[in-house]
C-alpha cells in the first residue's frame, strides 16, 4: 500500500478521549468519597487550577509526583475545606479517572482503520496508573502498538524525547515518514515542531494558531486522517 507515512504518533486525551467528561465523573466520584457535593463551580474551581498546574509542567516548573497532590491541595484551600486530605482525594480521583474510558465519537473507528494503514503509538503526557488503566478499559487498546507516557519517560511534551521514543519503539529513524496527531498547540505540536517531524492539529473547535507553530494539516474530524497517512487528503 502506497502512503505518505509510516508512523502515527497519537496524542490520547481531547483526541481520542473526551477527557473533560472524564475528569468530570472522576471529579463528582472524589467529592462524594470526601462528603461534599461536586457542584459546577466545584469542578471549575478545580480545573482552573489543574489546567494551571499541567502548564507549569510542560515549562518544567513541576512534577508529575507533586502535580497529583498540589492540585488538590490547592482546591481544599480555594474551598475553604482545610481540615480535608488533600492526598487522599488525590488517590481517589486517580482511581476513578483510571476507570474512565469515554472516547470521541468516531475516535476508535478511525484508531481501527489507521491501524492497518500504519503502526499507532500513543504518546500522551500523563499519570502511568491512569493512561494504563484508561488504555485497558478502551477498546482502542487492541488497535495501538505501544504507549509513550510522560511519567515513565521522565520528560513531558513539548520535550521531544517522547516523541523520539516512540519512533524507537516502532524502530522508525525517517522522521519525514512520521505524523503527530493532537488537539494541544502548546505540548502536541509544540513537540512536534521541536522534533522536526510534520504536525497534524486536531482542532475540532477551531481555535486560532496564536503560537505560530508550524502546523503542516489542521483538521476538524478524525476521518481526515486516513488520506493523510495515504497521500490521498
Amino acid at each position: 500500500m502506497d502512503k505518505r507515512y509510516d508512523l502515527l504518533l497519537c496524542d490520547a486525551d481531547d483526541t481520542l478521549f473526551d477527557f473533560g467528561k472524564a475528569e468530570e465523573n472522576a471529579f463528582q466520584e472524589a467529592c462524594v468519597h470526601m462528603g461534599f457535593e461536586a457542584t459546577a463551580a466545584l469542578h471549575a474551581t478545580y480545573s482552573a487550577i489543574n489546567s494551571a498546574l499541567w502548564k507549569l509542567l510542560e515549562q518544567g516548573g513541576i512534577t508529575q509526583k507533586v502535580l497529583r497532590v498540589k492540585r488538590f491541595e490547592q482546591f481544599l484551600e480555594a474551598i475553604g475545606r482545610h481540615d480535608l486530605d488533600a492526598a487522599e482525594m488525590a488517590t481517589v480521583f486517580a482511581d476513578a479517572l483510571g476507570r474512565q474510558s469515554v472516547p470521541i465519537e468516531g475516535a476508535i473507528e478511525a484508531v481501527a482503520r489507521w491501524s492497518r494503514i500504519v503502526p499507532v503509538i500513543i504518546v500522551t503526557n500523563g499519570i502511568s496508573k491512569i493512561q494504563h488503566g484508561r488504555m485497558n478499559g478502551s477498546e482502542v487498546r487492541h488497535y495501538i502498538s505501544g504507549m509513550v507516557i510522560s511519567e515513565e519517560v521522565g520528560a513531558a511534551k513539548p520535550d521531544p524525547k517522547m516523541l523520539e521514543i516512540g519512533m524507537e519503539m516502532a524502530k522508525i529513524t525517517d522522521k519525514r515518514r512520521v505524523l503527530v496527531l493532537g488537539d494541544s498547540l502548546s505540548s502536541d505540536i509544540g513537540a512536534a515542531a521541536n522534533a522536526g517531524i510534520d504536525a497534524c492539529w486536531y482542532n475540532r473547535k477551531g481555535h486560532a494558531n496564536t503560537k505560530g507553530l508550524p502546523v503542516r494539516y489542521e483538521i476538524t474530524d478524525l476521518d481526515d486522517v486516513d488520506g493523510i497517512l495515504l497521500g490521498t487528503h
